[in-house]
């Protein structure tokens, strides 16, 4: 299946759709400094799961977690929090990324086997110029509702074959205001991002490039969860060698390590307990420190070439290894007891994951209109529990933990691409796949979930999940309308959930009882998107999306956490160097819920924001000043994904001055 380009300044978002314009970075993002996660809400099928004002875990279309492929260039990368407060896209940031491409259900299996799709990340890299000048652009922004500081800045240089650049954002900002003028406490987050890479040209048609990356967040308030991060860092290093020719090929050797630790010091963590002995209550000071740390080797080579005029190969060869370690020290003392000894145990146990991976694809091109792919992919991993204390842990539950335990996943799909005229179109997948359980769901031990108020345990003998997929899209594409409508049906088996067991009692005197993750015999997941672009006349532009998800467990009860029904309507007007944008923002209520899990009702709710920019052109300086509104009307709102019922920003006033040089 071919896949149509949205070229952004500087993001590319490649999916299934038709919407081709340099101008949809607009549309993508809420605002001049806008965050991966303004812009990943408003990509088709994509939802957040909302813990704190920083660090959005991204759900496509009702996927999650290790059901989904998020990677960076293909390279694979895993948070270290237990708790999900990490994920890969966190340490990221829109000025070091070049694209982002999203392939929908069990198609996204080129970086792994999955069952709800992939979302990768390419970073920038520098382009060659026949001059030698180098560029600079610094941009400063301030947002009112949270007293935001925001820095960027990016410089770039290339001489003969060398070209190199660095990119770099500051984000501090202090805990917002709700729009009822009510301060959201532990809100705040503190950030620092830096991205360099070297490029060097071997020939007309081959090169070499290296990237660091480095991602550093402290300070970070999770209002919705009962601990907060002081510190989250993430290194990457890569080296990647590509050749353009009658045969493409791609190779690259990386290492990334994260660092996570949660830890409630700045929070009030007294209970009350029942003395067995006086019959009153006394009085318990609880602290945790939970640090966690996840480090991948990886290396892969891809390669891709028309063997015949009509069929072109892909073949993707990978392997990395993870390992992977979170801890927990509870410190507990009753006031009227001398203080108890530390407890310790490890939620992650120290494990090894390696897993080798071997992908092909073919597409054939039959006809002008017709073209026909079918891809596959098989996946051997091999985990190693290092860690003779994770055996002991889960002794006491029965299970006897073989040291290493090995798997074999696979997948496979058939796609088609149809043309129906001059300006329709029409594309149709189907297909199977497998994923494999994630360290939490196999090996995590008394991780609390504060949606739910249960602690939850891993399964070391669970089944893969496996997933029936179909899609169907239609196209229009005009030279003033692009309209894409999409429907997707996941049929998954062995559907993997947290069960409660009342035999085991819970680790903490707060939560509700202990789960342990099981599979249940199946769920399905149907969703549906709509996609519009009409330009009514040059300077006058409207962009539309809506998504809908609808999720159901074998037991008729829905699955928990799936979004409802969201329009987002944005009108841009744009004339030579000024331009001014007004959207909307609306999504219905959500009653179809799962009350086992936590789960309440949530109404309805349309903002409305509005924001402009003005470019202004010295000799050798672009001054580029942007304003912006957010929640135009201070509407107290949350939405059905946000933990806790936490409202979100109130009204915002946003600005930016940037110069380019």
């Amino acid at each position: 299946m071919t896949r149509d380009t949205i070229h952004l300044s500087e993001v590319v978002i490649s999916a299934n759709l038709p919407l081709g314009n340099k101008d949809l970075l607009d549309y993508y993002r809420t605002n001049h400094f806008a965050t991966i996660d303004n812009i990943n809400a408003r990509l088709e099928g994509m939802s957040l799961i909302k813990r704190g004002a920083y660090a959005l875990e991204p759900m496509l279309h009702g996927f999650s977690g290790g059901q989904l492929n998020v990677t960076i260039d293909g390279m694979k990368m895993f948070g270290a929090c237990t708790d999900k407060m990490d994920p890969v896209t966190s340490y990221i940031e829109p000025t070091n990324l070049k694209n982002i491409s999203i392939n929908q259900g069990t198609n996204g299996n080129m970086n792994g086997c999955n069952v709800g799709g992939s979302v990768d990340m390419t970073l920038q890299e520098p382009e060659e110029t026949s001059s030698d000048i180098p560029f600079t652009s610094v941009g400063f922004g301030y947002e009112s509702v949270s007293r935001g500081r925001n820095i960027l800045f990016s410089s770039g240089l290339s001489k003969n074959k060398w070209a190199w650049g660095i990119d770099g954002v500051y984000r501090k900002n202090e805990n917002y205001r709700d729009g009822n003028n009510q301060l959201i406490p532990f809100s705040q987050f503190e950030k620092t991002n830096i991205h360099s890479v070297l490029k060097y040209t071997t020939s007309g048609n081959s090169f070499m490039k290296a990237d660091f990356l480095y991602d550093l967040a402290h300070n970070v308030g999770y209002p919705a969860l009962p601990m907060d991060v002081s510190k989250a860092r993430a290194t990457l290093a890569a080296l990647e060698f590509n050749r353009n020719g009658k045969t493409k090929l791609k190779a690259k050797v990386y290492f990334n390590s994260v660092l996570h630790v949660m830890d409630d010091s700045k929070r009030d963590s007294t209970f009350f307990l029942k003395n067995n002995t006086t019959g009153k209550n006394d009085t318990v000071f609880m602290r945790m420190d939970m640090p966690g740390e996840s480090s991948t080797f990886g290396t892969y080579l891809q390669a891709e070439r028309f063997w015949n005029p009509k069929n072109k190969l892909s073949l993707k060869i990978d392997n990395y290894t993870n390992h992977s370690l979170a801890e927990m020290t509870m410190h507990m003392n009753r006031k009227s007891t001398v203080p108890e000894p530390p407890m310790y145990m490890q939620t992650w146990p120290e494990m090894l994951r390696n897993v080798t991976g071997l992908f092909l694809q073919n597409t054939t091109f039959a006809s002008d209109k017709f073209q026909l792919t079918v891809n596959g992919r098989l996946d051997y991993n091999i985990d190693v529990l290092q860690s003779e204390y994770g055996q002991q842990q889960f002794s006491v539950f029965g299970y006897s933990l073989a040291k290493k335990q090995s798997r074999l996943v696979k997948s496979l799909n058939l796609s088609s691409q149809y043309s129906l005229g001059k300006y329709v179109s029409a594309n149709a997948t189907l297909g199977y796949s497998e994923r494999l359980p994630t360290i939490t769901e196999r090996l995590g031990f008394y991780l609390y979930n504060a949606y739910d108020g249960y602690d939850y345990i891993g399964n070391p003998y669970i089944k893969t999940e496996k997933s029936d997929f179909i899609r169907m899209e239609i196209q229009l594409a005009k030279s003033n309308l692009k309209i894409n409508l999409s429907q997707s049906l996941s049929l998954v088996h062995d559907y993997i959930l947290g069960i409660t067991n009342p035999d085991i009692p819970p680790m903490n005197f707060y939560t509700n009882g202990t789960r342990i993750y099981s599979n249940i015999p199946s769920a399905r997941l149907f969703s549906t998107d709509l996609d519009l672009l009409y330009t009514p006349v040059k300077a006058i532009s409207v962009f539309m999306i809506s998504k809908f998800t609808f999720g159901e467990l074998n037991s008729g009860e829905a699955i928990p956490l799936i979004p409802p029904l969201k329009n987002i309507i944005s009108v841009k007007y744009q004339k030579e160097n000024f331009s001014v944008q007004v959207e909307n923002e609306s999504s219905l209520a959500q009653n179809r819920i799962n009350k086992s899990y936590g789960e309440t009702t949530s109404p309805a709710y349309s903002i409305f924001q509005v924001k402009g920019s003005y470019v202004i052109h010295f000799r050798h300086v672009v001054a580029d000043i942007g304003w912006g509104i957010s929640n135009l009307l201070n509407k107290a709102y949350y939405d059905h994904l946000d933990w806790g019922r936490i409202n979100r920003p109130g009204r915002n006033v946003e600005l930016l001055l940037k110069f380019s040089f």
